[in-house]
């Protein structure tokens, strides 16, 4: 259990400095992106990617792999004690990952060479503009949040058991990162973008979380050092 809670706490800095570095290159890449945009202008500025763009997918793509880590730990960690808990919310995680890396590694050169391509044939544009994932009207986008809606379901059931296993600030951070998760793709289908906003509170309570586990997740023995 003391090594479990180690990698926890281990994956959580990594991921944590994963995504304090999505948050800077997200900035950047989409400061280049406006509301008023059509599938044209987004097939345009995917079509000649830019540092902060490759950069913030290459990085979007590992980061995924070290949530599904950080999952997976955390199912490690609960199994004992929680089995059918545990087990029902390992089962969301692979369906996360493979749909999350889909859609942030096409981006890195797939997606430019589409845009790219399309750009000679005029009646390929709506078609090209359904891979981007910064358009949130793609197919892309709406994978990429349903992504998220259905890591919530596991982002509840382990934050309840963090809480449960006095773990709190993490347990509370992580459920309500689900619970907004979940309230942001709703949003989506029905094209309210208060609810939709839950995404990204979302993102902002599993930074807190990680955060949270960094401190909460320590092994017996470190806990006796300090």
């Amino acid at each position: 259990m003391r090594l479990i809670e180690n990698k926890i706490k281990a994956t959580s800095i990594i991921l944590l400095v994963q995504t304090i570095i999505w948050l800077v290159f997200t900035g950047f890449s989409m400061s280049q992106v406006d509301s008023s945009w059509t599938n044209k202008d987004y097939v345009n500025w995917a079509s000649n990617p830019d540092f902060f763009f490759t950069g913030n997918y290459i990085n979007a793509t590992l980061l995924t792999v070290s949530a599904v880590t950080l999952y997976t730990f955390l199912y490690c960690f609960f199994k004992s004690k929680h089995q059918s808990l545990a087990i029902l919310g390992l089962v969301f995680i692979p369906m996360y990952g493979i749909i999350n890396i889909i859609c942030y590694s096409i981006q890195i050169s797939v997606v430019p060479q589409i845009a790219g391509n399309s750009l000679e044939s005029p009646d390929k544009i709506y078609f090209a503009s359904q891979f981007i994932q910064a358009n949130s009207k793609s197919v892309i986008g709406f994978m990429n949040g349903m992504s998220y809606a259905i890591l919530g379901i596991p982002s509840i059931i382990y934050g309840l058991l963090m809480f449960k296993e006095l773990k709190k600030l993490s347990g509370v951070f992580i459920s309500l990162n689900g619970v907004f998760c979940i309230i942001g793709i709703i949003g989506y289908i029905i094209e309210n973008n208060i609810l939709a906003s839950g995404i990204m509170i979302g993102g902002i309570l599993f930074m807190c979380g990680l955060v949270a586990m960094t401190f909460e997740f320590r092994s017996k023995v470190l806990v006796q050092q300090t």
